[in-house]
Parts: C-alpha cells; sequence; structure tokens
C-alpha cells in the first residue's frame, strides 16, 4: 500500500480523505461500538493521529458552538449587500465569476490534501532512514567485536608458537579487486569465508585518477538488498599504486554473489561514483 502511495496521488488522496472521514465518523459518535473499538485499538496507537483526533474533535467543538450564534444573529441584508453587484454582472461575467470560486476552491483543496500526502511521506521515508541508521550502528559494533575477538585469538596464537595441533582455520578471509576489468559484471571475484573467520577483508586497487581524500563502499545482494554501508574510508598506498581496504564482519555474508559499490568523497561535494565491484561468497 506504501509503494502504491507514492506511486499514485490518486490513491494516497483517497487514503487520505477515508481517513478524516473515519476521525470525524469517531468524533462525532457514529462508530458502532465494535468499530469504535477497533477503531481505538488499531489507529489511536502513534502522537501523530492521537493529535488528528484531538484537533478533529475541537473543529466539532468550535462548529457545534458557533452555529447557535449564526441562528440567533443572521445578516441576511448584509448578503444581500454583498450578492447585489454580482445580481448587475451579465450571464457570461456570472459564469466566469462561478468558474473562477471554483477553480479557487478546489485549488484550496487540493493544496491541503497534496499537504497532507507531502507529510506522510516525509514520515515514512524518515522512518525508513532511521532504521537503515540503526542497522549500520549494529553492523558496525558487530565488526568492532570481531576485531576484537580476531586481536585475541592472534595473540594467543602467538604466544603457543610450538603447539603441535594441526594447521588451524584462518581468522581473516581476504579478497582483493583489481581495477579496470575487475568494475565490470563480467568478471567475477570469489572470496572464500572458512567457518573459523571472523573478518573478511576486502582491498580495491584504485587508478591513478582516483584521487578522492576519502572513499565511501556499500555492500548489496545482487538482489538489491544493501547489507553495510561504510564510510569515511581513506586510500593508502602499496608496492601497485594506491588501495582502499575496508574490514567486514564475516557473518554477515551469507554463501551468494554481492555487488560492491565505491564513491569518492570531497568536502562541498556530492559523492562521486568509481565503479562497481562483483565477487561471490563461499561459505565453507
Amino acid at each position: 500500500m506504501e509503494d502504491r502511495a507514492f506511486a499514485d496521488r490518486d490513491y494516497m488522496g483517497a487514503l487520505d480523505a477515508a481517513e478524516a472521514d473515519l476521525i470525524d465518523a469517531y468524533v462525532s459518535g457514529e462508530l458502532p461500538p465494535a468499530d469504535r473499538r477497533a477503531f481505538e485499538r488499531r489507529f489511536l496507537t502513534s502522537p501523530q493521529r492521537l493529535g488528528k483526533v484531538e484537533f478533529a474533535r475541537a473543529l466539532a467543538r468550535v462548529t457545534s458552538e458557533a452555529e447557535p450564534v449564526a441562528v440567533r444573529a443572521p445578516q441576511p441584508a448584509a448578503w444581500r449587500s454583498w450578492l447585489e453587484p454580482i445580481r448587475l454582472w451579465n450571464p457570461a461575467l456570472r459564469l466566469a465569476g462561478a468558474a473562477i470560486a471554483v477553480i479557487c476552491v478546489a485549488g484550496g483543496t487540493w493544496l491541503v490534501i497534496e499537504n497532507e500526502a507531502m507529510r506522510s511521506r516525509v514520515s515514512v521515508l524518515e522512518a525508513q532512514r532511521r532504521d537503515l541508521e540503526l542497522r549500520t550502528n549494529g553492523l558496525k559494533q558487530e565488526l568492532s567485536q570481531a576485531q576484537t575477538r580476531a586481536d585475541g585469538l592472534a595473540a594467543q596464537a602467538q604466544n603457543r608458537p610450538n603447539s603441535s595441533e594441526g594447521p588451524r582455520t584462518p581468522l581473516v578471509a581476504s579478497l582483493v579487486l583489481m581495477g579496470g576489468v575487475s568494475r565490470a559484471e563480467s568478471r567475477v571475484e570469489q572470496l572464500v569465508v572458512d567457518r573459523g573467520a571472523q573478518i573478511a577483508q576486502i582491498k580495491i586497487q584504485l587508478e591513478d585518477r582516483d584521487d578522492y581524500p576519502r572513499f565511501r563502499a556499500e555492500l548489496r545482494t545482487r538482489s538489491g538488498k544493501e547489507i553495510l554501508a561504510l564510510g569515511d574510508l581513506a586510500r593508502r598506498r602499496t608496492g601497485e599504486g594506491y588501495m582502499v581496504s575496508m574490514d567486514l564482519p564475516a557473518g554477515i555474508l551469507a554463501t551468494g554473489e554481492y555487488e560492491l559499490t565505491l564513491k569518492g568523497v570531497r568536502d562541498g561535494q556530492e559523492p562521486q561514483d568509481i565503479g562497481y565491484y562483483y565477487f561471490r561468497a563461499v561459505k565453507r
């Protein structure tokens, strides 16, 4: 319903109108007891919706208080004085005036509906942004914990250099993505993640033109689901040139194909796409 509401203004307007009618029926006591209980249980669940109901209740109260005053003190003479000049207009001019009045009323109504629809869309986008921020913070925390565990296990391994145990599973799974042809979807590198690996380290070879002070990386599945976004990455000089390195929690990678987007960042400018890199993760 949210996707259709974003794409179809008429559908969003119908939803807003239905919501307004339901609120008015609740405030005026026209809902049956079962519907009223369902409305209170399912609709009155957020401060924004409670505010709408309170506004409708206040508006109904003001309207009911103002109606007797209008009955007690009618002003027919004043209305006649306003309408008298209009009666002198010719039929064409009166028709044009009526059309202008209808356009003004319709335009005002459209602006009110559009404003409410825009507020609803902004609320949905804000909720999605907060959800994405929470997921990103959670993944960063998981990465930090995995890095701490890996450092501890590495220190233990160094303290036991003469152990008679067999080969141990590597703690870090590494993958290097080269520039140029590796940016094309036709070539898919493979990242092997062993069972004991705590961190998946991915390095991207930069080209000479990729001289940005900072970089941003976004990891998604091939179906488009976002897994992780890392910002403020710095490039490092190696024997072959410059590289961008990033450490990911190995636990977030399942067997399957992924797309890694690398962007260059400069102060005061929008991030620029550098390349799209594709690889396949294999868990074993």
